[in-house]
């Protein structure tokens, strides 16, 4: 097989902008790519919390019949740090909503928070 990585993760989202300003502003992510040639009426917006890195959020808006009832509904997805308390006291102090405390678990420290349509996001710090 030649598959050798995940690229890309769709999240669907009420409105691209919101949604846009929302992962700039509370996650400091940065935008990897903007594009509204890649096909009429669609514009491909993804990403990352490092400019250019991989995998890279799509920020999908609903497209197709049933898909506005994705919006909030994405599986859990897993963001590596190194300082798992310090970013959730960032985070509360954005206004993002921590729904699981930062506490010890055996793969290291581990915290859940909603992005703003209630898509879950684990923080997770490896052991020391």
């Amino acid at each position: 097989m030649a598959i050798q990585s995940v690229s890309h993760l769709a999240v669907y989202v009420r409105d691209q902008a919101e949604a846009l300003a929302w992962y700039r502003d509370k996650f400091n992510f940065a935008v990897c790519d903007d594009n509204s040639d890649f096909m009429p009426g669609f514009r491909w917006l993804t990403v990352a919390p490092q400019a250019g890195g991989w995998p890279q959020l799509v920020l999908m808006p609903p497209m197709q019949d049933g898909d506005e009832a994705r919006i909030g509904g994405n599986g859990f997805c897993v963001l590596a740090t190194d300082d798992c308390r310090g970013d959730c006291e960032q985070l509360r102090a954005r206004g993002v909503r921590i729904v699981e405390e930062p506490g010890e678990v055996p793969w290291g420290i581990s915290a859940v928070v909603l992005d703003l349509y209630g898509n879950p996001y684990n923080l997770v710090q490896p052991p020391a």
